[in-house]
């Protein structure tokens, strides 16, 4: 018989107990589990936020009413509104988060609710712009003197407070009488006009994009940002700004009842500061906003009034956004990037200190 094998081998299991390693695992998943629930709980109540921010804007565009903050109580139910415009004058209407903006689609509702208004006897348009395209400060001059003679005043009255910048001027002096006021410590002017031609040929031959154009005659891709334009174009477009120029000329002549020759020797695209701009007959006083209100009073007959202001309504939702530090940065690029570097059209020349 074969001897018997006495080296035999032992296996030893460590089992840990049941009740340790379910401890030890709830702990150690716990943070993760947390940070999970955590994101889901926020994308809940980002698409909550979403739905309802977008039915909360919807039903207040539909509204026949408009939002009136009362800023002076008066013993009539009559009263006067300040409209603000404020920032870049721009067709359309805004359906990004909040921000500056004078949307022509925006303000035409507005001014519809406004007509309807009985007890709104008189506006004061609160101007804070630093221009915008011509099409749309064209719109919003008619769109204020429209509404200046439905509501029976034979003046629109301004008030421009911090900058009032060419297109704010286009559009103020292209309604047919007006009087202005200025704030002691504004600046108005920048009459001029710019197209800018942005070029990106060197970029693409860096990264490799090239494309091809089918087109019926040569200038046919006018503006093209992939090509220099020629000469012949580039005296087609400066003829195109100048008539918008001497066009502007003449709407600051008439509208403020100066001679083309008194425009033209500040039509240089500068802004000055308001007690200069008074001098040079762009503005008709200076004063505090209260002086405004008191002068739209005093031709609607008015003596015991109301003083309203419209405030944009935000949904918690969009107050929530507005006070996140991130969505500040992003809100700060847009108005330094729209609508000005990202498109070619013809824009009014722009302090750019003045977009921040």
């Amino acid at each position: 018989m074969p001897p018997k094998n006495t080296n035999s081998v032992h296996q030893v299991t460590v089992k840990p107990k049941a009740k340790w390693l379910t401890l030890s695992y709830i702990i150690f998943s716990l943070p993760g589990f947390l940070a999970s629930l955590f994101w889901l709980l926020i994308t809940i109540i980002i698409l909550f936020g979403v739905i309802f921010a977008s039915n909360s804007s919807d039903s207040q565009s539909n509204s026949n009413e408009l939002a009136l903050t009362n800023i002076q109580k008066g013993s009539s139910k009559d009263g006067i509104l300040v409209y603000n415009l404020n920032g870049a004058i721009q067709t359309g209407n805004s359906n990004s988060l909040p921000s500056d903006g004078i949307f022509t689609d925006l303000v035409k509702q507005d001014f519809e609710k406004i007509k309807n208004d009985d007890n709104i006897k008189n506006v004061v348009f609160k101007l804070n712009t630093p221009g915008g395209t011509i099409f749309a400060s064209e719109v919003l001059g008619d769109l204020i003197n429209d509404l200046t003679k439905s509501k029976g005043q034979s003046e629109a009255i301004f008030y421009y407070d911090q900058v009032v910048a060419s297109g704010g001027l286009w559009a103020s002096n292209k309604v047919e009488d007006s009087y202005v006021f200025g704030s002691p410590y504004g600046e108005t002017g920048s009459i001029g006009v710019i197209l800018t031609l942005p070029n990106y040929s060197e970029l693409a031959n860096k990264v490799g994009y090239s494309e091809t154009v089918i087109k019926s005659s040569n200038s046919k891709d006018i503006g093209n940002p992939f090509r220099a334009p020629n000469t012949q174009e580039v005296d087609f477009l400066q003829s195109q700004v100048q008539d918008k120029y001497n066009q502007f000329i003449d709407i600051v002549a008439s509208g403020r009842e100066i001679s083309k020759e008194e425009v033209t020797k500040i039509a240089n695209g500068y802004v000055y500061p308001n007690s200069e701009a008074k001098d040079f007959k762009l503005i008709d006083e200076l004063s505090d906003i209260d002086k405004a209100i008191e002068k739209a009073a005093s031709n609607s007959g008015l003596e015991k009034y109301n003083v309203w202001e419209i405030k944009p309504k935000t949904s918690p939702f969009q107050s929530l956004l507005l006070e996140n530090s991130i969505t500040q940065t992003l809100l700060g690029a847009q108005k330094v990037l729209s609508p000005f570097s990202l498109e070619s059209s013809v824009y009014y020349a722009i302090d750019e200190n003045r977009i921040n």
